[in-house]
């Protein structure tokens, strides 16, 4: 029999300090570091059984989290079911589902990290453990994490680079947080002793204050007892104004934000169903939409709207796919899940909005101007997202709509938890979650508008592991700027060799403009034709989509970098900032050798705004639109010498080519004004109208006759393309562009067109009517009545 890993008085210990934790309702995390796997899991068995053994009283499931891709994995998992005999249930769940368990709640989380150790993971899970409960870590001792490569390590690789070249500088950060937190111990299950002991914790006992319902409401009152902290009561009663639609052309919005944990998801469920139920009532039927960036994402949302359902006596038909729940049916009551891109489609009485933090600002104002009844509600620090953009970026702009009325609600108050728990201290710490920008004064202020700022390149280990105020300036401006983080963003600056950090600080010190660049190309012949023919070459994103959509073998040779991510302080926004910082890399990049400098990210006309006046050249552009985002990712680049330059030149002028015969599908629906800048931004060169003589009498009976341009589309749109490829420009004024884009170019309807450019039917047709002499007098040499009569009256002989 295999002797036991821990002593009676460390277990005692460890029994001392759970019964501290359930007196104030906080977690604690006992991390067992060793190399024998028998004793890592009878270590966690022991620790299981003293706990249970203690508390009787108990209930609640364990969690084990392992790695099903690995042998050792899965034996540690069976090994721990061979020896478990508590009358707790035990969930095993392997790594690469873990996202399931994001809304679940368990008293003990045990989770195997010897294969792998990856942030993303770790911001799942540590906000699933109750108050009261605990985590158990199984590691390798620290100092074999320096020697190995882990999985998530293994996907930072490109194949420029060795796995000696991984920084590792991720498990430094994770170990030196396991030593500095309190509510945390660390113990050699091999050595027989701890590293480090739980360091003493005040504990008071937490007791919930008593919940005060209203007395009269319009969501049941048995949906306010499913309720657990006054937050909810009052995020329910705030939901009770959705029952009433809001008069014409106004718009009722409901923002709530909260720290995760806070019970958000599943009170706006509670809400919905509590509505559902009451609308159907009231008119017969309800429909209710819900979107996110993901399925996962509404999970715990979905579940309670179940839940108010089933207690208010309705039978609940549960869609689901994939194991992810994606609508509930009941008689009279639909609730729906759709992305964010289908959702901005659809009608709905009311739609919730979940994590919002991670739809981009266009995606919210597009769903805002679908619906009339919104509940955005958004993480504000934690894994699903960082809702400080999203308030930064988009309710400054919502407030100032005079025709929205709108409540904002900020819960406090933990579910699992109470407040001040040392796990989510540490968890928030270590992952940079609830990360700020600086808070500028006038002095800095004044250097900001006189750009008195200086490019900081810092030394990666010490920045990352020591200048820790620095590192969450740095990463709080990402979260501000409403990137959609999450924590393996932090693992990939960390450690991935082909990624570096770079900022621009003021003279105090303080970091305005925060960037992330990764290098590419370099490719092998061998590699570039195997992206050519399909494959994805790891890490070169860019030199990918020129080599497969232009088969450019040689362009993958050429060393760049794709800036991956550039913000700016909020405070100092539009200030001239990132143009400096692009201006500073290039500089740097010029120096060391690079060849171009490129970027690629969802297309909106203030960001490509940003980077064609900085002298960046749209080369690509995706066929589909982000379900998320909605939006088209484009790829631009700037050469930096006159070799790369030619060949960019070279693609920049095919993408026109082909973005002009593909505006009716698939960019349809590409905004007319974004295509307007692509075209003015790409190579011109001198061409002439392939007209047959037929084809321009038609194009003249319309121009100057009584004919519509139905009757003449097909050359509408060779001039049209002519005139956005020719470096001679016809005469247009910008309503006449944007009409030869949307009507022509796109073939969309009048109806639609009037609709997107807000005018008349009657001021569209006279404006494209003119549109075209001026395209015939350019590009036809049609300028008199006589050249008009030459195509009025012909004859064959």
């Amino acid at each position: 029999m295999r002797p036991a890993v821990f002593s009676e008085n460390d277990l005692a210990r460890f029994v001392k300090e759970i019964k501290q934790a359930r007196l104030a309702r906080h977690r604690r995390m006992i991390v067992l570091v060793g190399e024998n796997d028998g004793n890592l899991v009878m270590g966690a068995l022991e620790l299981l059984n003293a706990f249970y053994s203690r508390f009787t009283d108990v209930k609640g499931t364990v969690l084990y989290v392992y790695h099903a891709f690995y042998d050792d994995g899965v034996a540690r998992k069976e090994m721990f079911e061979r020896g478990y005999s508590l009358p707790l249930d035990v969930e095993y769940v392997p790594f690469h589902e873990c996202e399931k368990v994001l809304g679940r709640t368990y008293i003990v989380a045990i989770i195997d990290l010897m294969n792998n150790l990856e942030p993303n993971d770790l911001g799942k899970l540590t906000g699933v453990v109750e108050g009261g409960g605990f985590y158990v870590l199984l590691m390798h001792k620290f100092n074999v994490y320096l020697k190995m490569l882990t999985r998530f390590q293994m996907t930072l690789l490109t194949s420029q680079y060795k796995p000696e070249d991984v920084r590792k500088l991720f498990i430094r950060r994770f170990v030196k947080k396991l030593f500095e937190h309190k509510g945390i111990a660390i113990y050699d299950v091999d050595e027989r002793k701890f590293i480090k002991h739980f360091t003493k914790v005040s504990a008071k006992r937490y007791e919930r204050s008593k919940l005060k319902l209203p007395e009269k409401a319009k969501i049941p009152r048995a949906v306010y007892e499913l309720a657990l902290t006054q937050d909810q009561v009052n995020v329910l009663k705030l939901l009770e104004d959705f029952y009433e639609r809001p008069k014409e052309g106004e718009k009722k919005v409901l923002v709530l934000t909260a720290d995760r944990g806070r019970g958000k998801s599943s009170v706006v469920g509670l809400g919905l169903g509590g509505l559902a139920h009451r609308l159907r009532r009231a008119k017969g039927s309800c429909r209710i939409l819900v979107t996110a960036p993901s399925p996962s994402n509404v999970q715990e949302l979905m579940k309670f709207a179940k839940i108010a359902l089933k207690r208010l006596k309705h039978e609940v038909e549960v869609v689901e796919e994939d194991g992810l729940i994606v609508g509930l049916r009941s008689r009279g009551i639909e609730v729906q899940y759709r992305s964010p891109l289908a959702a901005a489609r659809l009608r709905a009485d009311i739609l919730a909005v979940d994590e919002a933090a991670s739809l981009h600002v266009p995606m919210l104002f597009a769903l805002l101007k679908r619906f009339d009844r919104i509940v955005y509600s958004s993480t504000i620090h934690g894994y699903e997202g960082a809702g400080r953009g999203f308030s930064v970026r988009f309710l400054s702009r919502l407030r100032r709509l005079k025709e929205v009325n709108i409540t904002e609600y900020t819960m406090t108050e933990p579910i699992r938890y109470a407040p001040e728990d040392p796990i989510e201290k540490w968890a928030f710490d270590l992952l940079l979650l609830d990360a700020e920008p600086a808070e500028l004064d006038e002095r800095d202020l004044k250097m900001v508008e006189n750009l008195e700022v200086e490019y900081f390149v810092p030394d990666l280990e010490k920045f990352f592991l020591e200048e820790e105020e620095l590192l969450r300036q740095f990463f709080g401006i990402y979260i501000m700027a409403h990137y959609r983080n999450n924590p393996n963003d932090l693992g990939m600056m960390m450690d991935a060799p082909h990624h570096f950090v770079r900022a621009l600080r003021l003279k105090s010190g303080k970091i305005v403009v925060s960037l992330e660049v990764a290098e590419e190309g370099g490719m092998s012949e061998e590699e570039a034709k195997e992206a050519a023919k399909g494959a994805w070459i790891m890490g070169n994103i860019i030199p990918d989509r020129v080599i497969k959509h232009y088969k450019l073998l040689d362009f993958g040779a050429f060393k760049g970098l794709r800036i991956v991510r550039i913000a700016t302080h909020p405070s100092v926004m539009s200030k001239g900032l990132g143009s400096k910082a692009l201006e500073m890399l290039e500089k740097e990049a010029r120096e060391r050798g690079y060849d171009w400098i490129g970027a690629g990210f969802g297309v909106t006309r203030e960001l490509l705004n940003f980077w064609l006046k900085n002298g960046y050249i749209p080369v690509h552009m995706s066929p589909e639109r982000n379900p998320v985002s909605g939006e088209y990712s484009i790829i631009v680049i700037k050469p930096l010498n006159e070799k790369v330059k030619n060949y960019v030149v070279l693609i920049a002028a095919e993408f026109k080519r082909k973005l002009l015969g593909s505006m009716p599908e698939p960019y349809h629906d590409l905004d007319p004004r974004t295509a307007r800048m692509i075209f003015d931004n790409t190579p011109c060169r001198d061409v002439k109208p392939n007209l047959t003589l037929f084809q321009v009498a038609r194009f003249v009976s319309y121009a100057w006759g009584e004919m519509t341009v139905e009757n003449c589309m097909d050359v509408m749109a060779e001039l049209a393309r002519v005139y956005f490829t020719s470096c001679t420009k016809a005469k247009l004024n910008k309503l006449q562009i944007l009409l030869l884009i949307t009507r022509i170019l796109q073939a969309k309807s009048w109806r639609v067109v009037c609709e997107e450019l807000n005018i008349t039917p009657p001021e569209a047709m006279d404006e494209l009517r003119k549109a075209a002499r001026e395209l015939g007098k350019t590009y036809l040499s049609i300028n008199t009545q006589k050249d008009v009569d030459k195509y009025t009256f012909l004859k064959l002989y």
